[in-house]
């Protein structure tokens, strides 16, 4: 979606909801004022908004668009004043409670329900939601499920190795009653099916964190962009990756045609209990070298990271993992659970 297409969509929910100033429309994007200025006067020659000094007004109350439904402080009182939000959080815990347990074979954990409806709202927050498609590259966490909701994306597409989780997605996409939904069994070391480039507004995922294994997602969710101004979320944490690779990623990044927009620190965790990966400590490097007791907190938690592509995006030539071991693991995976395949060859060995 092009930056001022996203602008103007920012300001139309707004005054479908009431009446703003100048000034107060500002708060409601994050656009430099020169772009702003344009897609204001856009709208206005477009015919969809009037101005009546200090007042915009949408001009006509028939057009098609989903009133603006603040959030509320993403941080400190999530949807507590907004009865969308807390539908779309109390039905999301609902779908998800007989959700796939995680398996050590693909690294997997999912975050809170409350962090995942979190991580949509503030996509929606940004003007990424509404009437867009979305990709995602792998679905432990059920974003796509949490989007459906809300009803408000035009398509969402979910690429996944865990066939638990696809079957997972459709049925429950099927009771949400959202029908533009579409799940594809596939593991991210092969290459992206062509009917997939260059068909998506934003993508979501949440990559592995070893140097090879980061790039090779985010270069496959990049594939699935449309061009400049799609824009990219993924969770990256400083518990596995080092300041040195957050370095090597944002520079992977900004050649690949992007501007990092937000980071937005310890935004998600990860609930030790509702995961039940107690088994999965045994095989952690970090176990190994520490005489450490089971975690008594949630200690594992992630960023949530925006970039948008002010270009045309590049696919940049990166090495591929030779393997799901080579995917996994590098020097800085202390927590990233053994898969048992792998751990039996070793045992063997």
């Amino acid at each position: 979606m092009k930056s001022l297409e996203r602008i103007k969509k920012q300001v139309l929910r707004v005054l479908a909801k009431d009446r703003a100033s100048f000034w107060q429309l500002i708060n409601y994007q994050d656009a430099h004022l020169v772009d702003f200025l344009e897609a204001i006067k856009q709208l206005l020659q477009e015919g969809k908004i009037k101005y009546e000094k200090p007042y915009f007004y949408l001009a006509d109350e028939g057009l098609p668009i989903f009133p603006y439904e603040s959030p509320g402080c993403l941080f400190c009182s999530p949807f507590e004043q907004n009865p969308f939000w807390k539908q779309v959080l109390k039905d999301f815990i609902e779908i998800t409670k007989d959700r796939p347990l995680p398996t050590s074979d693909f690294d997997q954990g999912f975050i809170k329900p409350e962090d995942t409806v979190k991580r949509t709202a503030f996509i929606y927050e940004r003007g990424d939601l509404e009437g867009t498609e979305v990709f995602i590259l792998g679905d432990d966490d059920l974003i796509s499920l949490s989007m459906a909701l809300t009803k408000l994306p035009k398509r969402i597409v979910v690429v996944e190795i865990d066939e638990r989780i696809n079957r997972f997605i459709k049925e429950k996409a099927n009771l949400i009653g959202y029908q533009n939904i579409e799940v594809y069994n596939y593991n991210v070391i092969e290459k992206l099916p062509a009917e997939l480039c260059k068909k998506f507004d934003i993508f979501v995922t949440d990559p592995v964190e070893t140097q090879k294994g980061l790039k090779l997602f985010v270069n496959r969710c990049i594939q699935s962009l449309k061009g400049e101004g799609s824009v990219g979320y993924i969770g990256f944490t400083h518990r596995e990756a080092s300041l040195k690779k957050w370095y090597d990623f944002q520079k992977f990044i900004l050649d690949s045609g992007f501007v990092l927009t937000d980071i937005l620190r310890d935004f998600t965790t990860y609930p030790e209990e509702e995961n039940q990966w107690e088994d999965f400590y045994r095989t952690y490097r970090i176990m190994r070298e520490f005489d450490l007791s089971m975690p008594e907190v949630d200690w594992y938690k992630s960023c949530f990271v925006r970039f948008e592509a002010v270009e045309d995006p590049k696919v940049l030539d990166i090495e591929v993992p030779a393997d799901l071991e080579e995917l996994y693991f590098d020097d800085e995976s202390w927590a990233t659970p053994l898969p048992s395949y792998l751990e039996k060859n070793r045992k063997e060995g």
